[in-house]
């Protein structure tokens, strides 16, 4: 069997996602740098939508890190390891909300960086409304993690690995203070050892363009 393979860059939050999708579930998935910016044309063969993750194995091609979490979990030879949840666990509507606030984060991220960027579209209002949309996300996933956890305690899935992907590449790019949402930084506290976490974390520094590979 040919080895599994996720495309994208080491610093994609969505991307980042799958791969601790892969090693949660016990895969080696090997990381294929692609990047919108440098190779638009092999991204869109890979997803029509032109956007990373993806993800192939055994002849299958998988879009979007939800999707790939989801295909990785139903997968017969998936070895997760016992604090993992299932997506279709008793918390799954807890879960899923949870992860859609999260992902709207990651959204919101990557419009403003892409706005900001030169030429910059400054006076869009789009702009304004993203950055207050970042705003009301944060502190609504802060106030679901006001017990000590995002879904369910002493458990790990979909939703905490996206909010840690999404507020990792907020803080390295020193775009908000972490410490102004303490409850979702007691979560990445407890987490930030966990294997997936650490071994997949990237390089994040102030107006990091998306899209680019790792040198």
């Amino acid at each position: 069997m040919a080895k599994m393979k996720i495309y994208g860059t080491p610093t994609s939050p969505p991307t980042r996602v799958a791969r601790i999708a892969a090693m949660e579930f016990g895969h080696d998935a090997e990381l294929c740098q692609m990047a919108w910016r440098v190779t638009p044309d092999e991204l869109y063969k890979l997803n029509p939508a032109g956007r990373v993750p993806a993800l192939e194995h055994d002849g299958n091609t998988i879009y979007d890190s939800r999707v790939i979490w989801l295909y990785l979990e139903r997968l017969g030879d998936s070895r997760p390891s016992e604090s993992v949840r299932s997506l279709s666990g008793p918390y799954c509507w807890r879960e899923a909300n949870a992860a859609t606030l999260c992902y709207e984060l990651l959204m919101t991220g990557m419009v403003i960086r892409g706005m900001e960027e030169k030429p910059p579209i400054t006076e869009h209002p789009y702009l304004a409304r993203c950055a207050e949309r970042r705003l009301v996300l944060l502190r609504a996933i802060d106030d679901m993690a006001s017990q000590g956890w995002l879904v369910e305690p002493a458990t790990f899935g979909l939703a905490d690995a996206v909010m840690i992907c999404a507020t990792d590449a907020l803080v390295g790019r020193e775009i908000i203070n972490i410490y102004d949402y303490p409850h979702l930084e007691g979560i990445r506290m407890r987490y930030q050892t966990r294997k997936s976490i650490a071994e997949t974390l990237g390089e994040y520094y102030p107006d990091q363009k998306g899209g680019v590979p790792a040198h």
